[in-house]
């Protein structure tokens, strides 16, 4: 009886220590972090849409495009995108493009997407997601991660984390041409 009763307290123990971990770990990576700013060109992408066909990067290029790398599972993901959908709209006649990667099943995302309301394209995967988010930049492998891309290609800001309204309001205005 007594080895039950400190196999239980192990246990507990345990998972105390795992739940703090976990609890550091989530902070850490839920805290939004701009990465470098340094202008480089974007690589080449190609990622399946929703009716499994190949779409590339180099698509939208003329256009400011930020690339929202998210999922159905990831709850800062899901918070951001409401505010994603007005910002397309306010600013996709003057040229923005909003392209969101989505790092999940096929056809989770099939089922979410309209379920969100989501007006811009939408690409899936999983490890092609992982390679695509590392060819632009991505040191953690957090989401939600965002690369803004200038109309002639070159990337001009990456970040981990949910944006801020305000800022990315002001980050859009700052790269898209005046009108």
């Amino acid at each position: 009886m007594r080895n039950s009763a400190i196999q239980g307290l192990t246990i507990i123990g345990l998972c105390v220590v795992a739940a703090i971990g976990g609890f550091a770990v989530y902070r850490y990576l839920a805290q939004p972090s701009v990465i470098d700013q340094t202008a480089c060109l974007a690589p080449e992408i190609t990622l399946n849409d929703l009716n499994a066909q190949p779409r590339k990067l180099s698509e939208w290029r003329g256009k400011l495009v930020l690339v929202n790398f998210w999922a159905t599972w990831c709850a800062p993901c899901l918070h951001e995108i409401p505010m994603l959908l007005e910002i397309q709209q306010q600013y996709g006649a003057r040229g923005l493009q909003i392209v969101g990667p989505a790092m999940d099943d096929m056809e989770a995302v099939k089922t979410s997407a309209p379920e969100l309301g989501i007006n811009y394209p939408v690409l899936v995967g999983d490890t092609e997601i992982v390679t695509a988010m590392q060819a632009l930049g991505d040191t953690l492998g957090a989401l939600p991660y965002s690369v803004l891309i200038d109309a002639n290609g070159t990337i001009v800001y990456r970040k981990h984390g949910e944006f801020d309204r305000d800022a990315l309001q002001k980050l859009i205005e700052q790269h898209l041409p005046a009108g």
